[in-house]
């Protein structure tokens, strides 16, 4: 549940990036609540990553990612990128570990694997429980996405870390979406015909609308959070600038097409002649 996008524009100067801040904790909470906490995270000075999903997951997968490539030569958008893939996998798999694997197999499997025991190993004889187990551990998911931003020497990049583990690439068509409201919010971008080389004023209108289209979905919060990155930094959208885009679609809205004239041209070919 939520909304998270980043946009690239300026053939590649720049990047900018919105999210709500609608908090999601999964069980055994199971609440949804609009901190004024930020959900985008400083990644590099160049670089961001947000989340949708379980909020808690999402945010222990961030500062591992961090420990991860701290002591990287170059922290570029892609060695970021794959840190936080990485660190999902290990996660997940920790987490397969303690709700599957050792409530089904108990202290007996714990003290065979001490003694240098393998899973494999271990459930060669029993079949039909591996079965099972490989059942279950397949289908487990950590309900969450990441979006990875930033700019480095080699460009532009955006990236989605999900499910089982993965990171894919959306250089391409230079925007990347996830959350609740990911389909409004892509056909909102997809009608703006919004591309790399649209302007920042451009794509800053482009994405706040993209956000409202999004916040009809359930589990969009109504508050908006926005970043643009560049090459050398990242800076918050002020409220002041996010105000004045909320005025001009609000504005749009009340001044919808006038349907006078089209009616006037309907009648007119519908009248015999």
């Amino acid at each position: 549940m939520t909304i998270c996008i980043a946009a690239t524009c300026d053939d590649g100067k720049n990047l900018v990036l919105a999210a709500d801040r609608m908090f999601t904790i999964g069980p055994p909470l199971n609440v949804e609540f609009e901190p004024p906490i930020s959900k985008i995270e400083a990644m590099s000075p160049t670089c961001l990553a947000m989340g949708s999903g379980n909020s808690l997951v999402v945010a222990e997968i961030l500062k591992r990612a961090r420990i991860k490539y701290a002591t990287s030569p170059k922290q570029s958008a892609d060695i970021i990128a794959r840190a936080v893939m990485e660190e999902y996998g290990i996660l997940r798999n920790e987490q397969i570990e303690q709700t599957i694997v050792a409530p089904a197999l108990g202290p007996d499997f714990a003290l065979f694997r001490s003694r240098g025991g393998t899973l494999p190993a271990y459930l060669q004889p029993q079949g039909q429980i591996f079965a099972q187990l490989f059942m279950q551990t397949g289908q487990f998911n950590l309900n969450a996405e990441i979006i990875v931003a930033g700019i480095d020497d080699g460009g532009t990049h955006i990236y989605l870390v999900s499910h089982p583990g993965q990171v894919i690439p959306f250089d391409k068509i230079g925007y990347g979406i996830t959350g609740s409201g990911a389909t409004h919010a892509s056909i909102k971008l997809a009608l703006e015909l919004h591309h790399p080389k649209s302007s920042l004023p451009e794509t800053l209108l482009a994405v706040y609308g993209a956000k409202l289209a999004a916040e009809v979905a359930p589990g969009v919060g109504k508050e908006t959070e926005m970043y643009v990155v560049s090459s050398t930094e990242t800076w918050q959208v002020p409220g002041e600038l996010i105000t004045s885009l909320k005025g001009i679609f609000e504005s749009a809205q009340r001044t919808k097409p006038d349907s006078k004239e089209i009616g006037d041209q309907y009648a007119k070919l519908r009248t015999p002649a």
